[in-house]
């Protein structure tokens, strides 16, 4: 299975899990097991651990993707820019 079907995979999960989660602290407050205000912290909690996830995520997404581009040997923008330097410098 290929890195970016594991993070269509997740995000799918994960949105699952927002929508049930909210649903649960819901329902819990409107029982009065939780205050408006527990609920809301809980839930800020919850978001920015999500956010740190998530850019936890992208940041191994990023450096499977440039693995990958490396092993197939595929020119970088530095790779393009040095070479356009050299020309540069040996045409004057």
């Amino acid at each position: 299975m290929k890195p970016v079907d594991l993070l269509y995979m997740g995000l799918g999960a994960a949105f699952l899990a927002k929508d049930k989660f909210t649903e649960v602290i819901d329902e819990l407050e409107k029982r009065g097991e939780v205050s408006r205000d527990e609920a809301k912290r809980f839930l800020d909690d919850a978001k920015s651990r999500a956010k740190h996830e998530e850019e936890a995520v992208a940041a191994r997404v990023r450096e499977e993707v440039r693995k990958v581009l490396e092993e197939m040997g595929l020119a970088t923008k530095d790779d393009i820019a040095e070479l356009k330097a050299l020309l540069k410098k040996k045409s004057a």
